[in-house]
């Protein structure tokens, strides 16, 4: 007997925003954090740095995998620490709730590709060049190569939420009149968190197995985005 959607990262700025969304839409749904005072009936206490398998007597029909580091400077200072997190233990939980049967719907990264051209489709090699990257290319790698029926992958460019931090720095600057610093030699495609959720929420009640991609329609420096 399965039981609804389980997301791991339920705080995280996709987790939390497709929780709400899935609740909206009367779909059974259960978090986890690793925040122990953020716990409650519906929010159960998970760290990918220790794992712990407590949680998973029970089978969730879908399964959404939110939480990583996502910090690529991070990833780069400390690669034996985020390594445990963001492949890893991912691919131990992974198995875990796979084997018992649920569908796993897998948050990966244009980030899995090196960045030298625009738009890349979901069937180009990979050519992560970030460790960042790799991490995420180790895990969809395991996935293809395990789980290819009763898993898939979404690929994704950069997500915007209220939350998004350089955003937040941005107006937070502005509403001080502080001289606001952007790339003018990096360049994102901004996608809103609607598309994502919306997405997400088909790959989860359709449990179409396969590599997608979701992105923003125009890739801009983040200079020309500020503006």
């Amino acid at each position: 007997n399965t039981v609804g959607v389980l997301i791991i990262g339920s705080d995280s700025q996709i987790g939390s925003a497709l929780n709400e969304y899935l609740i909206k839409n009367n779909i059974a749904t259960t978090g986890t954090t690793r925040r122990k005072e953020k716990t409650n009936k519906n929010t159960l206490y998970l760290d990918l740095e220790n794992l712990n398998y407590d949680l998973f007597n029970v089978k969730y029909d879908s399964v959404v995998i939110c939480a990583a580091t996502t910090n690529i400077a991070q990833c780069e200072k400390e690669p034996n620490k985020h390594k445990i997190i963001n492949v890893t233990n991912t691919i131990k939980l992974i198995e875990k709730l796979a084997g018992n049967g649920s569908f796993i719907v897998y948050l990966s990264s244009n980030a899995v590709f090196n960045g030298e051209k625009a738009f890349y489709k979901h069937n180009d090699t990979t050519c992560p060049v970030t460790t960042y990257g790799k991490f995420k290319n180790e895990v969809e790698d395991y996935l293809t190569e395990n789980l290819k029926k009763n898993s898939c992958i979404l690929r994704l460019t950069k997500v915007i939420t209220q939350n998004t931090s350089f955003i937040e720095r941005w107006v937070n600057g502005a509403a001080a009149n502080l001289n606001i610093r952007t790339y003018a030699n990096r360049l994102l495609s901004p996608i809103n968190i609607e598309y994502v959720v919306d997405a997400l929420e088909s790959l989860i009640t359709q449990k179409i197995f396969g590599i997608y991609h979701l992105g923003g329609s125009i890739e801009i420096s983040y200079a020309d985005y500020a503006k």
